[in-house]
């Protein structure tokens, strides 16, 4: 009888602690892929001072691209040589982003819902070229400076008051 009672016991006890190890494991699994989908695991999610240094990153990257092209220009004219430039940036990239209207305010679009919504960008725009500065073998002749300003104000749509070109040393 003994061994029938302990059964007895024993059995009941046995149900209850599978249906909380599975309801723990389900809550576990739900836990682990709510922090999944958040982004969590990822390392994706940029804070403020690493988006900062990307759009830094992306400015420097586009004003050495600008200067390149500003040299191969330049060294492509008769009689210059050992070209240098430094360009002054009109500040950062412009962000256009989309517009609607709800209940007669105009509110920025949004992709997503809840704290996953996202601003909708339609174009992000460059700065603009305020200063150029040249420095070459030849810049002291008037007459290759004449060309190059004009040639530098005509590709880059800079006025020649903002253009500085000196000779090389």
């Amino acid at each position: 009888m003994k061994d029938d009672e302990k059964k007895e016991k024993k059995e009941p006890a046995k149900p209850g602690k599978k249906k909380l190890f599975f309801v723990l494991l389900g809550a576990g699994v739900g836990i682990f892929l709510l922090l999944l989908g958040s982004g969590w695991f990822s390392g994706e999610e940029k804070t403020e001072s690493q988006i900062t240094v990307s759009q830094k990153e992306e400015l420097e990257s586009y004003r050495e691209d600008i200067e390149q092209r500003m040299v191969q220009l330049c060294e492509a004219v008769d009689g210059v040589s050992h070209v240098r430039v430094s360009v002054t940036l009109s500040g950062g990239f412009e962000t256009i982003y989309a517009t609607e209207i709800k209940n007669g305010i105009e509110v920025y679009a949004t992709i997503g819902s809840g704290s996953s919504a996202k601003a909708l960008i339609v174009s992000q725009n460059p700065p603009d070229v305020i200063g150029i500065g040249v420095v070459c073998r030849g810049g002291g002749d008037p007459a290759i400076r004449g060309t190059l300003t004009a040639l530098l104000c005509s590709a880059f749509r800079v006025p020649s008051n903002r253009i500085s070109i000196a000779e090389a040393g």
